[in-house]
């Protein structure tokens, strides 16, 4: 029989804890889209490497480094939860201690995660301006590790 998966648009969320924003007390993120890519996290090195050898052999080299970036689509929403705000006034701080991001969906009934460590942000644009619409916001933050729920069900 066919599997089939049911994922609820918008059933997503970022929350953000950071000991130098909203005294380190967790903020929900707004201001995405629901029509678009709101989150690609890239890893910063691939897991494997191969190795041509000469003879016709390979040598592959793996390694377990967890560090990446999220690149976050947003507009800016002048609420608690505006993501461009909040990096601004990070960047703004010279952040030496980084956060915590947990990103949730939900998929099939149940609320799938993953929660990124010693993040802080790589760029974020001062300033867009777009006529009749909101101008879109790339922020992208650089974390240490990340950790899925290892069963699928939210902490």
């Amino acid at each position: 029989m066919a599997e089939h998966t049911i994922v609820a648009a918008g059933q997503f969320s970022v929350t953000l804890t950071h000991p130098l924003w909203n005294d380190g007390i967790p903020t929900t993120i707004d201001g995405f889209r629901l029509e678009g890519q709101m989150l690609q996290a890239q890893q910063a090195m691939d897991s494997s490497k191969i190795i041509a050898l000469a003879n016709g052999n390979t040598l592959t080299i793996t390694n377990n480094n967890g560090a990446g970036s999220l690149t976050f689509n947003v507009v800016k929403t002048g609420n608690k939860g505006d993501m461009v705000k909040i990096a601004n006034a990070l960047k703004k701080a010279g952040d030496s201690v980084g956060g915590t991001i947990r990103v949730t969906q939900e998929i099939n009934g149940k609320t799938e995660g993953v929660t990124y460590t010693a993040c802080t942000v790589r760029s974020c644009p001062p300033q867009n301006i777009q006529g009749n619409d909101a101008a879109d916001y790339q922020v992208v933050w650089n974390y240490g590790d990340s950790d899925p729920d290892d069963d699928g069900e939210e902490e």
